[in-house]
């Protein structure tokens, strides 16, 4: 199904304003502009991957921080 408002979100908006607007709005793809112009569309497994990897890093540093690493 297609909808005449096209939702986008500007390449230097922050991940989590994507995905609050996915949420939202229940959609799944939210196309990213800069001028006006289409530089690519995010998906939802696109933001909740980055959030895996994101959380995967902050165990990572919180493990070497305990272990006397950091």
């Amino acid at each position: 199904m297609m909808t005449a408002e096209v939702l986008t979100c500007e390449v230097s908006e922050p991940l989590s304003k994507v995905y609050g607007l996915m949420d939202a709005n229940h959609i799944r793809h939210v196309p990213i502009v800069e001028d006006g112009q289409i530089k690519g569309i995010i998906n939802t497994l696109d933001v909740v991957g980055h959030r895996l990897r994101e959380i995967a890093s902050e165990a990572e540093a919180l493990k070497d921080y305990v272990a006397g690493r950091a």
